[in-house]
């Protein structure tokens, strides 16, 4: 009789299960593009990812935890964007300024992420919570240093947030023009009290 390897057996087994966790996951981030959290649902993002419904309750228990799942995932394609340029640059209104343009530069090119972006802004979660805070801590830099006007920080992410979703909203419903970025970043700067720095260009 032929000797089971065990350990190889276990690195198949979690090697599939790992397949079929991003399987479903990416059903789901598919779906959510295409509608809001609260049409979501098990039969739904079952049926996209071909598995029959017990599968999805392996690997999660509700639908709020693979939102959940996604929005970490999604948390990551944000830092793919902006690292490591931005953490390079010393001044927090450059950081701002990088950050704002090359997120709506990646939505321009990639109107499935802009989407899904949109439809996760409208449910808290990790995602929502990881931008704002990352904000808060440029901006409060940025408000110590006196290169901002406003001077709560909760509300100039609101501002900052909201100007970006709206401009996104609006590059999914009709073709960006040229220069969408930079404009969309002067008026941004603007309704913060604050200008793009002279040492740097998007």
């Amino acid at each position: 009789m032929a000797k089971i390897n065990l350990e190889r057996r276990a690195k198949i087994g979690r090697e599939r299960r790992a397949r079929t966790h991003a399987q479903i996951v990416e059903a789901g981030t598919m779906l959510l593009a295409q509608g809001p959290a609260q049409a979501l649902t098990v039969d739904a993002v079952a049926e996209a990812a071909g598995l029959a419904k017990g599968t999805f309750y392996y690997h999660f228990q509700n639908i709020e935890e693979l939102v959940s799942a996604i929005s970490v995932q999604l948390g990551r394609s944000f830092d793919d964007v902006l690292a490591p340029a931005r953490l390079e640059m010393r001044d927090p209104i450059a950081r701002l300024s990088f950050a704002f343009t090359q997120s709506l530069e990646k939505a321009i090119s990639d109107t499935g992420w802009a989407r899904l972006v949109v439809q996760s802004s409208q449910t808290p979660g990790e995602f929502g919570r990881s931008i704002r805070d990352n904000l808060k801590t440029e901006i409060a830099e940025a408000i110590a240093q006196g290169h901002m006007t406003v001077k709560d920080p909760e509300l100039a992410v609101d501002i900052l947030v909201g100007i970006w979703l709206q401009v996104t909203r609006g590059i999914l419903e009709r073709v960006a023009p040229p220069e969408l970025s930079s404009q969309a970043l002067e008026a941004a700067l603007r309704a913060i009290g604050s200008a793009r720095p002279k040492n740097w260009s998007s």
